[in-house]
């Protein structure tokens, strides 16, 4: 069946509300195992006092409350997600970091962004586009809520090849016939694997200045169980699926993808997954 936009962005909205709350007991660890791609973010768009952000399909807000702390004296960071709970998840972050003051947290689609033209000087979405319905109407509507100079950055994940860490269930439940063959027109992880794909799409929306890199860094495990116990709690489509099979093939799965990561486990078993994700910088 072709892509249907709209029947996509009614399934994952309510895959989201469910995933927010393993993405916010998850929100410290993979924090820290993601900063190197949150430092690139926060070195291109270059934060300052003052200042007005946004950030779009922010999850629990890493890379948004590490902005928030660069805003002081007068800023503000305007973190949205469409899904409440995340917001939630937001808040309740923001709250413990003492940032209520600086931050904003609200329900928004990034696709229509509610918000003033030229309202904002820096955007940021990490690993957001990819997963819209409609990524090139978000990065025009991103384009619009930037003043004249203001600064989009993002990051969207590389190949599957270079993300065993992701692509071990994918591979896995496809191996079992448990997921169809991927739809090339869908939004998915690895949807915006194309490097020069991103520049092309950035420009087409209006952006100029166009800087494109890599960032490659790992995912650090106690074992593979603390492996799968992350991907269980963070991915919708992986949860939804295990909850309809019978134990015996639950474990079945979980042992056939833990295996497609054995190069990675050292010795005292613990595990270090590579990954590699895509970051762009353009202005408005």
């Amino acid at each position: 069946m072709p892509f249907d936009p709209q029947e996509f962005r009614t399934t994952w909205r309510d895959a989201w509300e469910t995933a927010a709350r393993g993405w916010a007991a998850e929100a410290e660890p993979w924090d820290a195992a993601t900063r190197p791609v949150s430092d690139w973010m926060i070195e291109a768009i270059a934060p300052q006092p003052g200042q007005h952000v946004l950030e779009l399909a922010a999850g629990p807000g890493d890379v948004g409350l590490l902005v928030a702390e660069l805003l002081r004296p007068g800023g503000t960071a305007v973190l949205t997600d469409g899904a409440e709970a995340m917001v939630a998840a937001i808040t309740q972050r923001a709250a413990a970091r003492g940032l209520s003051d600086v931050v904003e947290a609200k329900a928004m689609e990034a696709e229509w962004i509610d918000a003033k033209t030229a309202s904002f000087d820096a955007v940021f979405a990490r690993w957001g586009y990819m997963l819209l319905a409609d990524p090139d109407a978000a990065l025009l509507e991103t384009r619009r809520v930037l003043r004249s100079g203001g600064v989009v950055a993002l990051a969207a994940w590389a190949d599957a090849e270079a993300n065993p860490w992701n692509s071990a269930v994918g591979r896995t439940m496809r191996e079992h016939d448990i997921a169809g063959p991927s739809d090339p027109d869908a939004p998915g992880p690895f949807s915006w694997a194309d490097r020069d794909g991103i520049g092309e799409r950035l420009e087409n929306a209006g952006f100029t200045d166009v800087v494109l890199d890599t960032v490659a860094f790992t995912f650090d495990f106690p074992d593979l169980d603390a492996w799968w116990d992350r991907q269980v709690d963070m991915s919708p489509s992986l949860r939804d699926a295990l909850v309809k099979m019978d134990p015996a093939q639950r474990d079945e799965v979980m042992e056939s993808a833990q295996a497609r990561l054995a190069d990675y486990v050292d010795a005292d078993g613990s595990a270090h997954v590579p990954a590699a994700t895509h970051v762009a910088r353009a202005e408005a």
